[in-house]
């Protein structure tokens, strides 16, 4: 099921709640064999169920069916370049953005405090965490830099200590600035986010 959509500046981007089966989402797809193919070579029904979804989510968004291609390291593009394409997944939910831009990324990530389990691998010293919203503020963090990951496609990028998160209180929508360190342009990212009880997105473009 659709739950968002929005389109800005040439960019689209929108959410799908995986609700249905696969059945049904591949119904909603005329050119599907490549899809076919990888059904029938995956074992993880979770991953069948993704993958068809996204599929299903990129038509809506762009009127038209258009197969997703992957690099080796899994980063996702049509074999036209007509629009660069960022692809995020979580617990029932898929997420697309669609844009001309070159340093292209999202990520939505499902609400628990798992993020505190993991702070050390991520936050630096130099990062400020709200204590009194530390599991919203930790996880708008590490969906941030998922993002910008995404966007940069470098391999060997440490999170913890080549991303960095400019101070912040997290609202339930808004921006805020970060930087990367692994490039020597050391290049500066404006990071978009929405909150929901379920979920954070986070894009960049």
């Amino acid at each position: 099921m659709l739950i968002y959509t929005e389109e800005n500046k040439g960019c689209k981007w929108g959410i799908w709640k995986m609700e249905e089966t696969p059945e049904l989402l591949l119904s909603q797809l005329t050119n599907k064999e490549d899809l076919i193919r990888f059904i029938d070579t995956t074992t993880s029904p979770a991953r069948v169920l993704e993958r068809i979804a996204v599929r299903v989510l990129l038509k809506t968004l762009l009127g038209e069916e258009k197969t997703i291609s992957y690099q080796p390291s899994g980063k996702p593009y049509f074999e036209d370049r007509s629009v660069n394409i960022s692809i995020s997944h979580t617990k029932d939910y898929v997420a697309i953005i669609l844009s001309q831009s070159p340093l292209l990324g999202i990520d939505i990530e499902y609400t628990s405090d798992r993020v505190k389990r993991i702070r050390s691998r991520f936050i630096s010293d130099m990062e400020y965490i709200d204590p009194e919203n530390e599991t919203l503020h930790l996880l708008l963090h590490w969906s941030a830099k998922e993002t910008m990951y995404k966007a940069l496609s470098r391999e060997k990028i440490d999170l913890k200590n080549n991303f960095h998160i400019k101070k912040f209180v997290p609202q339930n929508q808004g921006c805020f600035e970060a930087q990367e360190t692994f490039t020597e342009d050391s290049l500066n990212f404006r990071i978009q986010y929405i909150v929901t009880d379920d979920y954070v997105v986070t894009y960049t473009l």
